[in-house]
């Protein structure tokens, strides 16, 4: 994991993906009753994962800095890249696999050593493609079969057999943002691959290919462990078929962006654009039957993550949610340079007893709702501030206060209301 730096300019269109919900300024009525549970899921391979039906669900990413596994017990559903098989009871634990590098296995030197011909050079044939400059993990040929099985015997094989409920696959995109351009065969002759321009029609293949291939090889090898990729819709031009299908080849999309730009340091809220985009791409992805989770980042250390920033990562959370979608908070350390994944954040709001969705999404009095069998989430994506007419009853806010018959929304925030007692 780590923060995108090659995200593309975003346009508000989507072409083959569905577009949002209907929208239905004015009317406080509710649409259709929302998913059911996880045995009615279409997609065979997710009825493994945790159900989320009710209330708020937590997939952590990556658990290394937590000594007692213990401490995940009643908070965490799953842990993306988990450095505990089976611990603790009751927590969906998946091993982490990069696609296009070392699984922090062997260094370079071993590589050239023993598999000069597995890595990954730029067009001078000298620089090695190094993966967000990180210049310690050896770049991989991934369109390699020899080494597309060693990542399957080492990195997924090995953490099922020892009792992995799945794998968790990091960065997976179609842009060559590395500059990949060849490699080097058993003869020490250069066999280029890709032009290394970012938009390389021969790479988005191999991607795709590598994708769909160790898709297969996982439900093969197992009928219950699930895949599931870290890739984020990044836009630019309406959404084409290799894009959905590098979204929907897996058991459960994991965005890292979420709704918070990756935490980003000059912007962590979506545009109204960026905002309609995503909705419209986690419904295409769960109308195929997979699961979703979207992150939280925000720009600054964890503990200092405000009950504002904290709603608009829920609020959005509830509005899309369905049976199998999870959600995480968390900041940056050391002045943002490093993600703060890998120890137990736990916040309150995690724990509001909001209970199941009774409706869809809708978009009413000029922000979008959706109403809970114990309350009600209202997310306002767009630049302008609303003032929204609550539904008959009363309400209080997360914190246990009262709320008036109307409640103002600022810009791009987001509220959770529970029904009052």
């Amino acid at each position: 994991m780590r923060r995108r730096v090659l995200a593309l300019a975003l346009c508000g269109c989507l072409g083959l993906v569905a577009p949002v919900l209907a929208q239905t300024d004015g009317a406080q009525t509710d649409g259709a009753q929302s998913s059911g549970t996880a045995t009615d899921r279409p997609h065979r391979h997710t009825k493994q994962l945790p159900d989320t039906s009710d209330n708020l669900h937590l997939e952590m990413m990556f658990n290394h800095k937590v000594g007692d596994p213990d401490e995940e017990t009643g908070v965490v559903d799953m842990v993306f890249g988990s450095s505990y098989a089976t611990e603790p009871a009751g927590v969906y634990n998946t091993a982490y696999i990069p696609y296009a590098v070392d699984n922090f296995t062997y260094s370079i030197q071993w590589y050239q050593q023993n598999h000069p011909d597995w890595l990954a050079y730029k067009c001078d044939g000298m620089t090695l493609a190094f993966q967000f400059g990180h210049t310690a993990r050896a770049p991989l040929d991934f369109a390699n079969p020899e080494v597309r099985d060693f990542q399957w015997s080492n990195w997924v094989d090995v953490p099922l057999a020892q009792g992995y409920s799945g794998i968790a696959v990091d960065n997976m995109t179609l842009t060559n943002g590395w500059r990949r351009c060849g490699h080097y065969d058993a003869s020490k002759s250069w066999v280029q691959q890709y032009t290394g321009a970012p938009d390389d029609p021969a790479f988005r293949d191999d991607v795709l290919a590598w994708e769909a291939a160790t898709y297969q090889h996982l439900h093969q090898y197992s009928s219950t462990a699930t895949m599931q990729i870290n890739v984020s819709y990044y836009g630019g031009v309406p959404l084409q078929e290799n894009e959905l299908k590098l979204m929907t080849t897996a058991d459960l999309v994991v965005d890292e962006r979420g709704f918070t730009n990756w935490g980003g340091q000059q912007r962590h809220v979506t545009t109204p654009a960026e905002w309609n985009a995503i909705v419209a791409a986690l419904q295409y992805v769960q109308s195929k039957g997979l699961c979703y989770m979207t992150n939280g980042e925000e720009p600054g250390p964890s503990d200092q993550i405000t009950q504002e920033e904290r709603l608009w990562v829920i609020a959005n959370y509830l509005l899309v949610k369905d049976d199998c979608t999870y959600m995480y908070i968390s900041g940056f350390r050391f002045n943002g340079q490093e993600q703060d994944y890998g120890r137990l954040i736990i916040f309150p709001e995690y724990f509001i007893k909001i209970g199941h969705a009774t409706a869809n999404m809708r978009k009413t009095q000029g922000v979008w709702w959706r109403r809970y069998s114990k309350g009600l989430t209202i997310v306002n994506p767009y630049n302008h501030i609303a003032i929204v007419n609550l539904p008959p009853g009363e309400y209080v806010d997360v914190n246990g206060m009262r709320v008036g018959k109307s409640v103002l929304l600022r810009p791009q925030t987001g509220l959770v209301l529970l029904r009052a007692h």
